[in-house]
């Protein structure tokens, strides 16, 4: 018996060297190699033969994808992938994995800010479109493997090492053209205040148009059907039970909590804003911020943080070289305020600090007043807005959106924009910096403000828009789906106050029989004396009894 044993022991050492040895060979004869294109992917067509026709099938790999290699040439190689033998420019394989990261230099697709660290910090330098910059290190670390994308770059600029994101860059100069003409309208209005050519310049050569794929976080799935309602943090930590009960008494599912709000005030004591000013609140710690959010994600609502960004006069008395000023150094004051400027990169910075704090917190971060004041062209001489890169304000807008995306985005939560109902309309960007096609490229959602008694009589050709509210936001959503690609990022805020329970009611009807999923409803600071009276046309009117399209995980 002991010897049978013996003799099954060797046996099994025996095969086991056998199929090692193989094993050995094998690599040495068809080692593994990487893909290593000078972009994030390699296309490869195969052709095959089906039905007597040769047709071509596409493989697309990603770079960092493993192959074996079959056969090395000077100029192509023949590489094993998936069982199929595909042939691939020698140029584009690497030897080890840490290699296939390497590249000489990178050129800057759309004017980006180079970092000091990966942690969001801006440096004072911008890397202007087409400049091509030294690569000094990339890691293997900071490769998607489901895209290809080297998230971050080191690279050199006059001397001095710098960061930046592997999404602004392309592999060669060519590229950085490939998205110059993009299929936009482009209103010549603003041309007649600047200048000829203003209106180019500003919404198609400056801005950046290369298609984004949406993202979707395992443990906070993307929501195509957000029906929320704004409250100020005050109003929803004093009575949190009233606003739970909406979730049976209506078909909201989401709410918008006010953060920072347009008079700078940060409604929470923010480790992140203290680092930036001294607000003197004195509110909810950040840990009853996390419980209260919490307690309403546990109920299954979709939280979103609003945090205004630039009508913010305290970071504008706090930083006045920051702010918009009058030419002699004065704060101005437009719409009873003073404003941060959107050039400044402080208060780029001082944002993206409060939004990337809420992101851990919140399902998504809004941002509302993103943008400049109004009235700004008539003032043309009068002010500084200490636009230290020449940028135009749709420019400033859609990158500050990206910056503030790109923080949102590394805490697992989403970014949507809110917007003037105008520069959908008007499609140009009603000299606010809004210009909504930039914005959807830049932002997970877009929400317009189409409020019916914001609307002169005639608009949109509907006689008396503020007591026909229906059949504007019907108007409105409907010159929306010309503009929005996505279906999805479109969710306009519908007008809750200084109206009835049916006319919320006929906008909710209007939007969702247009063919839209989503909307929020603005009640003012969502007092219960105001939202109670309009309770019952809070909800849905298109196949209401539908499941959910999606789920809220996210906890904080």
């Amino acid at each position: 018996m002991k010897k049978k044993r013996r003799m099954l022991i060797l046996l099994f050492l025996f095969l086991s060297f056998i199929l090692l040895a193989a094993g050995i060979l094998a690599t040495q004869v068809y080692p593994t190699v990487y893909i290593a294109p000078a972009g994030n992917t390699l296309e490869v067509q195969v052709p095959t033969l089906e039905n007597g026709e040769i047709r071509e099938d596409t493989y697309t790999l990603v770079r960092g994808t493993g192959v074996r290699l079959k056969k090395r040439g000077p100029r192509m190689s023949q590489v094993e992938y998936e069982g199929k033998t595909l042939e691939v420019p020698t140029a584009s394989l690497a030897d080890d994995y840490a290699d296939c990261v390497k590249v000489p230099s990178v050129f800057v697709r759309t004017r980006t800010e180079l970092r000091e660290t990966k942690d969001g910090t801006l440096s004072q330098v911008a890397a202007e479109k087409g400049e091509e910059l030294e690569v000094v290190s990339a890691s293997v670390q900071d490769l998607d493997p489901e895209t290809g994308m080297v998230n971050w770059y080191e690279v050199v600029r006059d001397g001095k090492t710098y960061w930046i994101p592997g999404q602004y860059v392309e592999p060669d100069a060519e590229s950085v053209h490939a998205w110059d003409e993009p299929n936009v309208a482009v209103s010549e209005y603003w041309n007649a205040a600047y200048g000829e050519g203003y209106s180019t310049d500003a919404f198609v050569t400056q801005e950046d148009w290369k298609p984004v794929q949406p993202v979707d976080f395992a443990d906070n799935p993307r929501k195509e059907d957000v029906r929320g309602l704004h409250v100020t943090l005050e109003q929803l930590a004093a009575d949190p039970g009233y606003y739970l009960s909406l979730k049976d008494r209506t078909d909201l599912n989401a709410l918008v909590v006010e953060l920072k709000n347009e008079g700078g005030l940060v409604e929470y004591e923010s480790p992140a804003a203290a680092k930036w000013v001294d607000s003197g609140y004195s509110g909810l710690s950040l840990d009853q911020l996390k419980q209260l959010v919490k307690r309403f994600q546990d109920a299954g609502f979709y939280m979103i943080g609003r945090v205004s960004a630039f009508k913010d006069p305290v970071f504008a008395a706090a930083y006045p070289e920051e702010a918009i000023q009058t030419t002699d150094g004065q704060l101005l004051e437009i719409a009873q305020s003073t404003w941060a400027s959107p050039y400044s990169r402080k208060a780029w910075e001082y944002n993206g600090d409060i939004c990337a704090e809420a992101a851990d917190i919140f399902n998504e971060v809004q941002l509302d007043y993103t943008r400049f004041p109004e009235g700004l062209a008539q003032l043309q001489g009068l002010t500084e807005l200490h636009n230290t890169y020449d940028e135009s304000k749709a420019s400033a807008i859609q990158h500050f959106t990206q910056y503030v995306r790109d923080r949102v985005h590394e805490h697992n939560a989403y970014l949507s924009v809110d917007v003037f109902a105008q520069v959908l309309t008007a499609m140009d960007d009603q000299d606010l910096g809004q210009y909504v096609p930039g914005l959807c490229i830049a932002a997970d959602y877009v929400s317009p403000m189409p409020y019916p008694d914001h609307f002169a009589s005639g608009s949109l050709g509907v006689e008396y828009p503020a007591t026909q509210q229906g059949e504007m936001l019907k108007r409105y959503s409907q010159i929306a789906q010309s503009v929005y690609a996505d279906d999805t990022q479109y969710r306009p805020w519908l007008q809750g106050y200084a109206n009835t329970a049916q006319d919320v009611q006929d906008q909710i009807r209007a939007v969702e029989e247009t063919g839209f999923d989503s909307w929020l409803i603005w009640c003012s600071n969502g007092d219960v004396d105001i939202v109670e009276p309009r309770v019952e046309g809070m909800k849905t009117t298109v196949n209401p009894a539908a499941p959910q399209k999606g789920q809220t995980d996210k906890t904080g």
